[in-house]
């Protein structure tokens, strides 16, 4: 006796359109508050905007002539660059570091992986805070130390490096959870296979841990890459652009052209201009993911 013939079901309207009716509200949480006002934004760079921000003529490509003109603008885009730089290859690097370090589980793992991503858990204001008293010239521990009396988030020479030191500690946490829970999820057999050829530590870790947790170090390294370029929060709360522009950067450049001088030609300028710089940074990034990420694990 042949297998008795199983009929399928025919959908109901309602099944096949189900899984919209679950993913409708974030595609119109998206709509309203990502794509509408990133359109919106677009689209009016090229007009004439009084400063109410209404719009008066089309002007087309004036407002970024006008912007790209403009040095301090342009000092906030090699700012936010070499911002990136630095932040990016130090936080991703270090949280391996620390990842390889706290591998191995132990009864004392609780204690020192709460400490690693203790950062992730402070907030940007909070965290800006803690780190302007250390480097006070005054009452910061860093001088103390040190002996000098430098007025670090007061000196144009200075004032950058150390926002790159307390952004690198701020993400520091974050990374560190990811590539930990990589490290750890690799076979203990590739690790064993290492040992028995002689690997010493720097060799395990750049030949053959780095490799296996490629994946997740490029996804860091993206969303990373993305939020750096981007940033403004530090800025804004410890030096407001300043000392002479030193630590100004394409969003807060963009912050202050809105809400202080009503100027939303500019805003919107440097606003696009900024995301076209992230967009093409991350474009980067994803053809050099074809040679150096292994998927192959």
């Amino acid at each position: 006796m042949g297998k008795p013939v199983v009929k399928k079901r025919k959908k109901t309207l309602f099944q096949k359109f189900e899984p919209i009716f679950y993913l409708a509200p974030a595609f119109i949480f998206l709509g309203i508050f990502v794509y509408y006002p990133f359109a919106k934004t677009v689209s009016e760079s090229f007009f004439l905007l009084d400063s109410m921000g209404k719009v008066k003529e089309f002007i087309g490509l004036e407002n970024y002539v006008s912007v790209l003109h403009n040095s301090s603008f342009v000092k906030a885009i090699f700012n936010s660059l070499k911002f990136t730089v630095f932040t990016v290859p130090f936080s991703v690097g270090l949280a391996f570091c620390l990842a390889m370090i706290a591998s191995k589980k132990r009864k004392t793992s609780p204690i020192y992986e709460t400490l690693f991503s203790l950062p992730m858990a402070m907030s940007t204001s909070v965290s800006a805070m803690i780190f302007e008293l250390m480097f006070s010239p005054t009452l910061g521990i860093i001088n103390a130390l040190t002996g000098s009396s430098i007025k670090w988030l007061n000196d144009k020479d200075t004032a950058l490096w150390v926002l790159i030191i307390i952004q690198v500690w701020m993400n520091i946490g974050y990374n560190f959870l990811f590539i930990l829970s990589a490290v750890r999820g690799i076979d203990a057999d590739k690790l064993e296979a290492a040992d028995v050829e002689g690997a010493n530590v720097f060799q395990k870790a750049t030949k053959v841990v780095l490799p296996l947790v490629s994946p997740t170090v490029f996804f860091l390294l993206c969303n990373s890459l993305a939020k750096m370029i981007m940033m403004s929060g530090l800025s804004l709360i410890l030096t407001q652009g300043g000392p002479l522009g030193s630590t100004e950067t394409m969003i807060s450049w963009m912050y202050k052209q809105a809400s202080e001088n009503s100027n939303y030609n500019n805003a919107y300028a440097s606003a696009v201009i900024a995301f076209g710089i992230t967009m093409i940074a991350t474009i980067i990034t994803f053809i050099y993911e074809k040679k150096g990420v292994n998927y192959d694990n």
